[in-house]
């Protein structure tokens, strides 16, 4: 996928007809949604959405819906949902691209285009639903970019991921640990292209050739050997950032983006070898919700222009603009300041079921244990 003057938002809004009315099932509303969602900043628009949307569905329905958010990390998510099914314990569920099109192949989640109508449906960006490839279960949200985030009592300029092995640094940095979350999983992108490997080869023949792959696992591990430690997540790397303990962290641009407009003495640090970023996508709903209108009443809460404006104002600067709105100004600096690797390809090949086993394995054995 790539970055255009629609991403930015510079074009004209097209036109958009009266939207159609959304084909909304019909069924009791309920006054109970379990949403699950993953860490991070999003966690904090879901909750702030919480006591708007109550009052929505009281003034539409009747119903004050309360929803309850429960968090973790989404793998973890991802399990326990697969665990539970045929009777998951949630309505709605904020999961990673490659979750989704699992889930939908086996009947998981419930199309969403029909709720929101054409018109609504088509102010999303197609190439950002073309990359995410969660056909009408999910819509595209924001992205999520990985880069540096340096403390500012680092003198010295930093342009490249191989600072994360740098004995200068050593036991002063943190990446995230691809065991406990799909992050990791960029880390391992991000030192192959710190090497110039192609991940490409280490997949031919429909096969995971581990050789191909393990000199880029073999820079990971050095990462790791000069980590204070490999994080699980944002709550993990924010205090120790906070608290100065960690001076260089791989994270996301939008967390480092947030640290900074909350005073946190840290900069942005835009490798010269990409930033692996990926299209999020919203949540989905549970093809076993037992409060149907609700939930899709509260997916198309979370992506509506309201959510949009209140996710900028909680420092969720990587929300992505729909088509003809124009992009929040931390939002084009990144693009601007970036060199933008798609990493949609590498998380299907990696956290997908087909190669996943085998990734997490050689992970193990070579990163985890230094194999």
């Amino acid at each position: 996928m790539k970055i255009t003057r629609r991403h930015l938002g510079t074009i004209a809004a097209a036109s958009l007809a009266t939207p159609a009315l959304a084909q909304m099932p019909k069924a009791e509303v309920k006054d109970k949604l379990v949403v699950y969602t993953g860490t991070g900043l999003q966690t904090i628009l879901f909750d702030e959405l919480v006591e708007p949307f109550a009052e929505y569905t009281r003034k539409k329905y009747g119903v004050a819906v309360r929803v309850q958010n429960v968090v973790g990390p989404i793998p973890a998510l991802w399990t326990k949902f697969k665990t539970e099914w045929p009777n998951p314990s949630g309505d709605i569920y904020q999961l990673y691209n490659e979750n989704v099109r699992e889930g939908m192949a086996k009947g998981f989640f419930l199309p969403l285009k029909p709720a929101f109508g054409e018109a609504e449906w088509a102010r999303f960006d197609p190439d950002a639903l073309k990359s995410m490839d969660a056909g009408d279960y999910a819509a595209p949200v924001s992205i999520s970019a990985a880069l540096l985030v340096a403390q500012n009592s680092i003198a010295e300029p930093l342009d490249s991921w191989a600072v994360l092995g740098d004995p200068k640094f050593a036991h002063r940095t943190t990446f995230n640990s691809a065991l406990a979350v799909g992050s990791g999983y960029d880390m391992v992108l991000a030192a192959a292209l710190t090497i110039g490997q192609d991940y490409r080869d280490w997949f031919r023949n429909d096969k995971f050739d581990a050789n191909a792959a393990l000199p880029a696992f073999k820079e990971c591990a050095r990462w790791a050997r000069n980590a204070l430690t490999l994080t699980q997540g944002s709550g993990s790397i924010t205090p120790l950032l906070r608290r100065q303990e960690a001076l260089i962290s791989a994270w996301w641009w939008h967390n480092g983006e947030d640290e900074i407009s909350r005073g946190t003495p840290v900069r942005i640090v835009y490798p010269k070898e990409g930033c692996p970023s990926s299209v999020d996508c919203g949540p989905s709903v549970s093809a076993k919700t037992t409060n149907p209108v609700a939930a899709f009443e509260f997916v198309k809460f979370y992506h509506s222009d309201m959510a949009d404006e209140l996710a900028v104002k909680l420092h969720q600067y990587n929300r992505m603009p729909k088509i003809g709105e124009k992009p929040n100004e931390h939002w084009a600096k990144f693009v601007s300041s970036s060199k933008i690797v798609w990493a949609d390809d590498f998380r299907a090949l990696t956290i997908g079921p087909k190669f996943n086993r085998q990734i997490l394995d050689l992970y193990n054995r070579v990163v985890i244990q230094g194999g």
